[in-house]
């Protein structure tokens, strides 16, 4: 192994000797030694610097929609269907709520009676927020998950919602 890198390191001398070195030389010939070594050091930086790797991609900012879990789906539930959003980095309710067409009071009325904990204001990247909604975009329902459990807000008869849990 030692003697294939000897010989490997060999035929580089050999080849900057004969091909590199002497087109280099007239190139380099106005510069001192001094900035002739600087200017190695900072060609040995570039290519350091472009062989490491970049920075780590971004999250996935898209917002999916995603299937309904079996236990949802298979409820008839006379009050719409049940919808599951997992939230991008960076989401907040509003943003889900307009992208999806669906009507501000809603979110409003649940923003107005969440409590202290402020569930739906704390959302984070990937977080699924279930909606439940009629065939014209209502919102009867939402749910999803906090540091304290499930969170569940359900219309009433009136048009107010009420926090469950």
């Amino acid at each position: 192994m030692k003697e294939r890198f000897s010989t490997l390191l060999n035929a580089i001398g050999q080849f900057y000797l004969r091909e590199v070195r002497p087109r280099l030389e007239p190139l380099l010939a106005p510069f001192s030694p001094w900035h002739r070594r600087a200017m190695a050091a900072a060609a040995l930086l570039v290519i350091i610097g472009l062989l490491l790797p970049g920075p780590p991609s971004p999250p996935d900012v898209t917002l999916r929609h995603v299937d309904l879990p079996s236990n949802l789906a298979d409820q008839s539930d006379t009050q719409g269907s049940w919808h599951t959003y997992h939230v991008a980095a960076g989401e907040t309710l509003a943003q889900l709520f307009r992208d999806q067409g669906l009507a501000m009071e809603a979110l409003y009325a649940m923003v107005n009676v969440q409590g202290s904990d402020k569930p739906l204001g704390t959302l984070s990247a990937g977080q699924a927020v279930k909606i439940r909604m009629t065939s014209n975009n209502t919102v009867t329902g939402l749910t999803l998950e906090n540091t304290r459990g499930q969170v569940l807000f359900v219309r009433q008869e009136d048009g107010r919602f009420l926090r469950v849990q």
